[in-house]
């Protein structure tokens, strides 16, 4: 049921207009070349203050706390930011400011750390028991990074909520995020599993407080096929017991070698015990209203039915948690019709349907939700977030202020100051002028 432990998250991403993320590791546009923009360099957009000539800073993790979520699911995390020659401490900032506006945070492993790129894998698996130095010097390197910049004080940071390893390997093949062709789906399994194992394994031999641990996967494994057949296998399933080489390739994955996995892969069960006080399910889903609040039952009471196993899922045959870790609803336009639209959904079919289902189940696995996005990501021409660019400057966008980063430190050298745009966010409402963020609080808290 909703409690306090409740998430009522947002995924947040932010952009400018001018951004392009070209992956380099040289000049000084390289530390734009990723979308790690939650540390020390960028606090013009999530932080309060001001720059040097007086403009105020966006504070985007202040607004989100203000109106009431308690969570943002982040994609991007270079560990190295400021490295100080023994670990990144340019992410403790932010971390700090969330904690402080009552805020956790999901922690990704990027993709890029599951890809086949000379710095990452390079074209390598681990070995059946997924040991650490199995893994390339280079991802070894990565996992202690990693888990360097989120601790403060002999410990993993309060706001710290998850740690999310990738996305969507389902139908994320990893082309153009570090590998040039797509990485296989056993791969891809592997090396997820492999950061699971041994995050898992750092945080408890560092005796570090318990973190949760996921990875998140589309809406496909719920399963579903066209031909109206079952799927045999899950992307949950073969994360906790693995596959083998006879598995079918759960349903709605791509860049495939074939209809089933190509190797055999222990499950983190097999290597590690399963515990699910600190490993969840999550899912990005676009479902609304009554189909949503269907797709919930299923995960509550899923049942083993030959009919009926094409819509539910296995989460609940493992008491499994669930996150809704994407979830929201593109509008047509920034219009009036459409922040309408739009506006509609969102409450309605999306948070108070949510909201009235965690009411009425209170054994439900479901531990709640991050909106899909805080933020507009004009670079991309998005149209689902809670803010929305305004039309009539659109592309140049509405420019609030621009702002240095200050000196960007990271582990392949450091580079000036350079001039970003922060720009200014105009919130999707209805046709009585009521905020989507103020009407989504009246409904969360």
């Amino acid at each position: 049921m909703a409690t306090s432990d409740t998430v009522f998250g947002v995924v947040y991403s932010p952009t400018w207009t001018t951004w392009s993320p070209p992956y380099s590791n040289a000049g000084a546009q390289a530390q734009f070349s990723d979308s790690d923009f939650f540390n020390d360099s960028f606090q013009a957009l999530w932080n309060t203050g001001q720059d040097t000539s007086g403009n105020a800073y966006r504070n985007d993790i202040g607004v989100i706390g203000s109106f009431g979520f308690n969570l943002v699911r982040l994609y991007d995390w270079g560990a190295t930011r400021g490295w100080n020659g023994t670990y990144g401490t340019a992410h403790i900032n932010f971390l700090d400011y969330a904690h402080q506006s009552g805020v956790k945070v999901v922690v990704p492993i990027s993709n890029y750390f599951l890809s086949d790129d000379t710095y990452a894998w390079n074209g390598n698996d681990p070995d059946a028991s997924y040991s650490f130095d199995s893994a390339p010097s280079d991802i070894q390197s990565a996992l202690k990074q990693f888990v360097s910049s989120v601790v403060v004080s002999g410990d993993i940071h309060p706001a710290v909520h998850s740690f999310s390893v990738g996305n969507e390997i389902d139908i994320n093949t990893f082309v153009g995020q570090g590998s040039s062709g797509a990485v296989a789906p056993g791969s891809r399994l592997a090396r997820v599993i492999w950061w699971i194992v041994n995050l898992q394994l750092q945080i408890s031999t560092a005796k570090y407080r318990y973190v949760l641990l996921t990875s998140p996967i589309s809406n496909a494994d719920q399963g579903n096929p066209s031909s109206g057949n079952p799927p045999l296998s899950y992307w949950f399933q073969a994360f906790l017991n693995g596959v083998t080489t006879n598995t079918n390739l759960p349903e709605g994955t791509t860049g495939g070698d074939g209809a089933t996995f190509s190797a055999n892969w222990a499950g983190i069960g097999d290597i590690i015990g399963y515990n699910n006080l600190w490993y969840f399910n999550s899912v990005n889903i676009y479902q609304v209203g009554e189909g949503l609040t269907t797709t919930l039952r299923q995960y509550d009471s899923w049942s083993s039915n030959a009919t009926t196993n094409s819509l539910n899922w296995p989460g609940q045959q493992f008491g499994v948690p669930l996150l809704l870790s994407e979830i929201g609803v593109t509008r047509s336009d920034n219009g009036a019709s459409g922040q309408q639209a739009q506006f509609t959904t969102v409450t309605l079919d999306i948070v108070q349907t949510i909201v009235s289902y965690l009411a009425t189940h209170t054994g439900s696995y479901l531990m709640g939700f991050c909106l899909y996005e805080f933020s507009d990501e004009v670079t991309l021409s998005a149209n689902w977030g809670l803010y929305m660019v305004e039309p009539t400057t659109y592309p140049s966008g509405n420019v609030l202020f621009s702002d240095m980063t200050g000196e960007t430190a990271v582990s392949y050298g450091e580079f000036p100051s350079v001039s970003y745009a922060v720009d200014q966010l105009f919130p999707v409402q209805d046709t009585s002028g009521t905020t989507l963020m103020a009407a989504l609080q009246s409904i969360i808290t």
